[in-house]
């Protein structure tokens, strides 16, 4: 066994989900979207150098929690300014599943501050 490190998009910071995202009338979840457009990744001020189109996590509007169900590994490279480009691995979202089972619906993170 080894440990190793990687990079997670989940969801896009800042969005507002509710305008990026149509739930169809009669649904409470839509598990998983991808933004309109491909971007750069950014990391610590360093820049992808190709664009991608990420799958990330949707949301519910009851209260379950929608989180990554199956995904692969990707190597992402880097171009980070004055510096040499970096290469990381980074978890690629291939489907997503909202479950019942949920400490702080919408709160990726609420599981962790229970360690």
């Amino acid at each position: 066994m080894r440990k190793e490190k990687r990079l997670c998009y989940i969801q896009p910071c800042q969005a507002n989900f509710t305008k990026i995202l149509k739930i169809p009338k009669g649904k409470t979840c839509w598990p998983t979207f991808q933004l309109a457009e491909a971007e750069k990744l950014v990391f610590s001020g360093c820049t992808s150098r190709q664009i991608y189109k990420p799958m990330f996590c949707g949301i519910c509007l009851d209260k379950r929690c929608c989180i990554p169900n199956k995904s692969v590994m990707i190597t992402v490279q880097f171009d980070c300014p004055e510096e040499a480009p970096i290469k990381w691995k980074m978890m690629w979202i291939t489907s997503c599943v909202c479950q019942k089972i949920c400490n702080e619906p919408r709160d990726f993170f609420s599981e962790l501050r229970l360690l």
